[in-house]
């Protein structure tokens, strides 16, 4: 039999694996934190983007912590960019968030940058971050698209000490997708790593889009829980999220409860055989509308040359590997 990692290792996104992440992040201290969350000099500065509809009044927003337990940082002046002009300015609230009205008026990518001024920092203030507004119309087609093991080859520890590389085939697939949809990357991922998500999709190419990570509450309530409570809220401004890619069975699931066709990304070189069998039985209930795959080739095949991948074909194949890798 081939050693495997097994399902603890197959799902790093659960929620016992990511809070004991959290608790070393902040155990960790401000050398460890830069490698792990990408934070600069001490200090972790977090933009927040927001999908919202033409006029639609909403908040920019960005947070400023610093130090070996990140605390919040009142009192500091942000300024936000647009288009490399002063939008405005504001100080951090006791909280460390700065916050900015601002109405979209027209169908577009609003790409704001949110930099702390130099005044109070006891050495170099934080680098600038991003702060996408996306504005689009309530119909617009909206993509759903998970990260880890998704869009990352490998799971959240590799993410918080190396550099993960994309899964085979996802930077063109989502490229070419781009050009139909408004994506929207929507994570288990606690905010805190948004720094670090956000860059690692911009330097491997992936098309712009609003980056939705789970705060605290989110992310008590487990990936299934987080995501579903997320379309629900983008369910009732948005009428047209069509579809949605992610690696768990509980992801295309919550894609289904708004409406939206799904593909679900296995990785069945990951799982004992009696883990495929469990696999297969969770497969083979789900909904014909989602397609199973096993990597971002077949989604283009499935997105664009009318290729079918029903769910009963995969659980037949994991039940096939199950038996062969028993033997």
């Amino acid at each position: 039999m081939k050693p495997r990692q097994g399902m603890q290792g197959y799902r790093m996104s659960t929620l016992a694996t990511r809070a004991a992440s959290l608790a070393l992040v902040l155990l960790a201290g401000c050398g460890a934190q830069t490698v792990l969350l990408g934070t600069s000099g001490g200090h972790l500065f977090v933009g927040y983007d927001q999908l919202v509809t033409p006029g639609e009044e909403t908040v920019l927003e960005a947070r400023l912590q610093s130090g070996d337990l990140l605390s919040d940082r009142p009192g500091h002046a942000v300024r936000f960019l647009l288009d490399g002009r002063l939008y405005g300015i504001t100080l951090t609230d006791r909280e460390g968030m700065a916050q900015l009205p601002f109405t979209p008026q027209r169908e577009m990518d609003y790409f704001f940058i949110a930099t702390p001024t130099a005044t109070g920092f006891w050495s170099d203030p934080p680098s600038a971050v991003d702060v996408l507004v996306a504005c689009r119309r309530s119909d617009a087609p909206l993509l759903i698209v998970d990260i880890d093991r998704t869009l990352v080859e490998s799971g959240f520890t590799q993410v918080l000490l190396g550099e993960p590389q994309p899964m085979p085939h996802s930077v063109p697939v989502m490229q070419r997708l781009a050009k139909e949809f408004c994506v929207v990357y929507l994570t288990h991922r606690p905010e805190l790593f948004s720094p670090k998500s956000k860059l690692w999709l911009c330097r491997n190419g992936y098309p712009a889009g609003p980056v939705l990570l789970a705060d605290v509450e989110g992310f008590i309530k487990g990936s299934s829980g987080f995501k579903s409570a997320r379309l629900a809220e983008l369910s009732e401004k948005f009428t047209n999220i069509r579809l949605g890619i992610g690696d768990l069975v509980t992801d295309v699931l919550a894609y289904r409860s708004v409406g939206a066709g799904g593909y679900l990304i296995l990785h069945p070189h990951l799982l004992e055989p009696e883990e495929l069998l469990d696999l297969a039985r969770q497969v083979d209930e789900l909904p014909q509308a989602i397609q199973v795959v096993t990597g971002w080739d077949e989604i283009e095949q499935g997105i664009f040359e009318g290729r079918r991948f029903p769910p009963g074909q995969m659980a037949a194949r994991l039940r096939e590997l199950a038996r062969s890798d028993a033997q």
